[in-house]
């Protein structure tokens, strides 16, 4: 097997007079924050950075590799790439050439995607059938949160086919032994990327139907402040007429004035509850 090694950013620029365009690859490696792969005469050069896709990893994976006709050298800091690959190195160390081993660990990066995005599909889901009983309070939340998800899965798998691409272009590239796998791997990662299109999509739907309930519920919150105004309007209306204290307001010092009103109050709130019955105002 040809050369395969992983080393760190400080190796690598101790190293730097083996290896051609490698001022380039240390400037990617200062902020590594998306994938990409830069083709010279004889070398190329990139970039991966391999998103969060479970809750014990917190960070991305980051690395940079050189690939030339005889090796191909990973470049990280953290150590990451090496606990990721303790249980992949058999499938890598068969392998006998480096664009093989660089696909075959491009393919790693992604072989469990399908699963990973069922998962965003059953959890939409499950937000959807809440929606028909009740809105839970971290419904947005969880929303926005799916949703931000998709969208850097989506950059990503769109960086991983600009990749493909480059390789796919320099066809006859002394370092790349066939174009054909590395077509197959393009096509892969464009199916993950038209599902994510589609959960995109249905996130979307999900949002318009959360803000169509969240409109509903105000629209009737609305209609209970009106209906309730519009019952004691009335009685407000006859507690300030009475509430004016003139003189020569016979009501003021009739003996029954006090029931009276309280009659007429029962009477005028009794009606109104019998109109708005009727006119189905509630």
């Amino acid at each position: 097997m040809k050369e395969f090694s992983i080393i760190t950013g400080e190796e690598f620029e101790r190293r730097k007079e083996d290896f051609s365009h490698c001022d380039e690859l240390l400037h990617s490696l200062g902020s590594i924050r998306y994938c990409k792969a830069e083709v010279y005469r004889d070398c190329m050069i990139g970039t991966l950075r391999i998103p969060r896709k479970s809750e014990q990893r917190e960070n991305p994976i980051c690395l940079g590799f050189y690939m030339t006709e005889d090796s191909l050298l990973f470049v990280e800091e953290t150590g990451d790439l090496r606990r990721w690959l303790e249980n992949r190195l058999d499938k890598i160390g068969r392998l006998q050439t480096p664009d093989q081993i660089l696909l075959q660990l491009m393919e790693l990066m992604v072989e469990n995607d399908i699963l990973y995005l069922t998962h965003f599909e059953k959890e939409i889901e499950r937000m959807e059938e809440s929606l028909l009983h009740h809105i839970q309070k971290d419904f947005f939340e969880v929303l926005t949160r799916c949703r931000k998800k998709l969208l850097e899965l989506n950059a990503y798998y769109q960086q991983l086919i600009a990749i493909g691409d480059v390789i796919q272009s320099h066809e006859g590239l002394s370092m790349v032994e066939s174009i054909e796998p590395w077509a197959r791997y393009t096509l892969r990662i464009e199916r993950l990327q038209n599902h994510v299109h589609v959960l995109r999509e249905n996130i979307l739907q999900l949002r318009e139907l959360f803000q169509s309930r969240q409109d509903a519920q105000q629209n009737k919150i609305m209609c209970i402040l009106t209906v309730v105004t519009t019952l004691f309007l009335p009685l407000t209306l006859l507690t300030g007429w009475y509430g004016m204290n003139f003189s020569f307001m016979p009501e003021l010092h009739w003996r029954y004035g006090y029931l009276a009103v309280i009659v007429a109050a029962v009477l005028i709130v009794s009606l109104e509850i019998v109109y708005i019955k009727k006119k189905k105002f509630f």
